[in-house]
């Protein structure tokens, strides 16, 4: 499936940035396909069928990319200054909730607009809106933004003014313009509801309140280890002081706050071990976990991480039902093409980006690094380990935890880098070692949460509440680890102008050089090898760096 999501990617970026005829391009897949059918039947060279496939693919998906992706209005109608319109809206993601500031914040979809307000049935727009106050009518005072919510107010709209510079690109702006989003909406009008949210969407939300009462059973009023708890379980970034936020993102921490990868598989981790407390055949255990999964991730809002992060799943986990060879990187490959044949407007999504290039590095990299280290640094590699007596088994089980860590920390690390110097504009050296303590503290706490739901969901209070101490512990810990790591000379390094280019070409240096090595095995597991990728990514950043000077 590679060379498919390889083609995948290729179309889709042409599709943004070039428009061709569409017959031309499916001429040219069919072209293309027939050529690769007739290939099969010969004893032609395998590359020139590889060839014929990859135009085939990528023809197909750049004809596919221009009816899938959003149209981008034209730069006179984004040049023309803000109007007020009356618009129909449904609420498809609520980005900032407004119990704090009163002025909720996230994406809706058009369904009704003026001819004359430039925006269109079926785009997205990005909204805040000021909530009814108690003066109003009792019936909007009330009113709760959620998702699935349809509605009719009159507001400003205010379109997005392309970036001038690359170097804008981690401007919120940018994100919203990534994702599709070209107009700003700000109510001043009375909001009128057309439709109530479906019964689900409505569970989801007063599942999510109530799990936020349970997160914070016998929390002290003076602490804010609460917050910081609810923000992990749920994704609840508001949760979190400005402060707290700041130095998270410069340590490179932020993505304990966003549910994914490492969520969903404590999470799937935790279910999978109740089902099999409980006897449950493995056959059918996914399909017992797999929904109570999913169920989880809509009570959190379905963000697009978690959406991510529960689909890589669902391919691992069904492979053991359908017993299929297991293969992690192939899961993650399958589950990106998903994704993108859903929305192909994913790819330019920093949250899509960071999800598979650190997943595919770990797999790629950090798996084979710890089985290297394993077997260099190993204890009692000369030692027969049916006579390793309790102590050497404990500390060869610690050795090989570490090394575990140092290896999957250490892959993140070098695919995050160049997104990071890139977008962010600062790299985080020492996130490499925060990682590698703060992973299994946070998967303590994430495990504590869940037993302490599912403890409150079965009526057992004072045990969710007994969990939530022992979760605030590890939090503080955590907490605290973070302060004094940011305070380390070193652990962060400024990168204000690194090109994003730069970012790019670096990645796909890096992961062609990894593929190049997996193409043969020998290559991989050599004394050498090892240290190839690593050197592409600080090479690159070191020269990136050394521009800025």
């Amino acid at each position: 499936m590679l060379p498919l999501l390889i083609a995948l990617l290729l179309g889709t970026t042409l599709a943004r940035h070039l428009n061709a005829p569409l017959p031309l391009l499916l001429s040219a897949a069919c072209i293309g396909s027939l050529s690769t059918l007739l290939l099969t039947r010969t004893k032609r060279p395998r590359k020139r069928w590889m060839l014929c496939f990859a135009i085939s693919a990528s023809c197909c998906f750049w004809a596919y990319g221009q009816i899938r992706l959003p149209a981008t209005p034209h730069p006179d109608h984004l040049a023309l200054p803000e109007r007020e319109a009356q618009l129909s809206l449904e609420i498809v993601r609520v980005m900032q909730p407004g119990e704090r500031y009163g002025k909720p914040s996230g994406i809706a979809r058009v369904l009704t607009a003026p001819a004359t307000s430039r925006i269109h049935p079926g785009d997205q727009l990005y909204f805040k809106m000021k909530l009814p106050t108690a003066t109003e009518p009792t019936e909007e005072s009330a009113l709760n933004l959620q998702r699935g919510l349809q509605i009719q107010t009159t507001g400003v709209l205010t379109p997005i003014q392309p970036l001038a510079r690359e170097s804008e690109s981690n401007d919120f702006d940018a994100y919203l313009k990534d994702i599709g989003v070209h107009y700003r909406f700000d109510r001043t009008g009375e909001l009128h509801t057309i439709r109530a949210p479906a019964a689900f969407d409505q569970f989801c939300t007063a599942m999510n309140a109530r799990f936020q009462e349970t997160l914070r059973l016998g929390a002290p009023a003076d602490s804010e280890l609460p917050n910081v708890y609810v923000a992990m379980l749920l994704g609840r970034k508001i949760e979190l002081t400005k402060a707290q936020i700041e130095r998270y993102r410069m340590t490179g921490t932020m993505h304990f706050f966003a549910i994914s990868g490492l969520h969903i598989g404590v999470i799937a981790a935790v279910i999978a071990q109740f089902l099999l407390l409980i006897r449950v055949p493995q056959v059918l255990r996914p399909f017992i976990g797999l929904p109570l999964l999913y169920l989880y991730v809509e009570i959190t809002g379905a963000s697009p991480s978690a959406m991510r992060a529960f689909q890589m799943a669902t391919f691992f986990w069904l492979s053991y039902a359908l017993q299929r060879q297991r293969s992690p990187f192939a899961a993650l490959v399958g589950s990106a093409i998903f994704v993108l044949m859903i929305n192909p407007n994913q790819l330019w999504s920093l949250g899509f980006q960071l999800s598979y290039t650190v997943v595919a590095s770990i797999l790629l990299f950090g798996l084979p690094l710890h089985e290297r280290l394993t077997r260099r640094l190993h204890p009692y590699r000369w030692l027969p380990e049916e006579n390793w007596n309790r102590r050497q088994r404990v500390f060869a089980w610690a050795v090989d935890q570490v090394l575990m860590l140092f290896a999957i920390s250490f892959s993140a690390w070098l695919a995050s880098t160049p997104l990071s110097a890139g977008l962010f504009e600062f790299i985080a050296p020492g996130a490499i070692l925060l990682n590698m303590l703060l992973v299994n503290l946070v998967a303590i706490a994430i495990s504590g949460g869940v037993i302490s739901l599912a403890c409150a969901t079965a009526l057992l209070p004072s045990v969710a509440e007994f969990l939530n101490h022992s979760a605030w512990v590890v939090i503080f810990l955590m907490d605290h680890a973070v302060i004094y790591s940011a305070q380390i000379p070193g652990a962060i390094l400024p990168s204000e102008g690194f090109p994003p280019s730069l970012s790019y070409a670096t990645l796909a240096a890096y992961f062609a050089t990894l593929l190049w090595l997996h193409h043969r095995s020998e290559r991989l597991h050599s004394r050498t090898a090892m240290w190839l990728p690593p050197l592409v990514i600080i090479s690159a950043i070191a020269a990136g760096l050394m521009t800025l000077q």
